[in-house]
């Protein structure tokens, strides 16, 4: 009795050992690459209305993320960057408003009363014209920035336009290539022709 509960219990010592030191092989690799789901199938038209509406969307529409990114950022940029200007301009119209005011008050303390000779006085001030200046300029950026935005929209929803028909082609050229009964190499091409 005593020697068949040895046995057993060493026996199942020596799998347990056994079992622990096991271990299981490496999965095998498979062929398969996670992947983002397949783009919509979408239409050059389509493509570009959607890129034209929301800066990258036609873009992602065909699976042309990396594009997408970048138009969607570069009318981001623009946008943010004619929102400052905006406030800007709001700045140096208030500057303009509180230098006018300086120097009508200034005038008034002097007794200048004719209108002529105040709007003499005020073009003539170079405070004022340095913030007249100013605030052109910052119209002028703002003008700028408008065309910008409207020329990066006609860009990008003219190129989701072109990529959304080459998206349709197949692979122009495929390479193949064997090793010939003799030792050499053969090279040979095909050629996909669109339908």
């Amino acid at each position: 009795g005593d020697w068949s509960s040895d046995v057993c219990s060493s026996d199942l010592g020596t799998a347990s050992r056994l079992e622990a030191q096991v271990t299981l092989p490496p999965a095998p690799p498979t062929d398969e690459v996670a992947e983002l789901p397949p783009p919509i199938d979408v239409s050059p038209g389509g493509a570009f209305l959607r890129a034209a509406l929301i800066p990258g969307w036609g873009h992602a529409s065909i699976g042309s993320y990396t594009r997408g990114g970048f138009y969607f950022a570069a009318q981001t940029a623009t946008v943010y960057t004619l929102l400052r200007a905006r406030t800007r301009i709001g700045t140096a119209q208030d500057r303009v408003r509180l230098t006018e005011q300086v120097i009508l008050a200034e005038l008034a303390s002097s007794g200048v009363t004719d209108p002529e000779a105040i709007q003499d006085a005020l073009d003539g001030d170079g405070r004022l014209n340095g913030v007249r200046r100013l605030l052109e300029a910052r119209q002028e950026q703002q003008e700028d920035l408008v065309a910008l935005g409207i020329f990066l929209i006609l860009l990008s929803a003219a190129d989701a336009y072109v990529s959304a028909h080459l998206a349709r082609f197949p692979d122009p050229l495929d390479l193949e290539t064997s090793v010939a009964p003799n030792g050499g190499i053969d090279v040979g091409f095909r050629v996909a022709l669109p339908n």
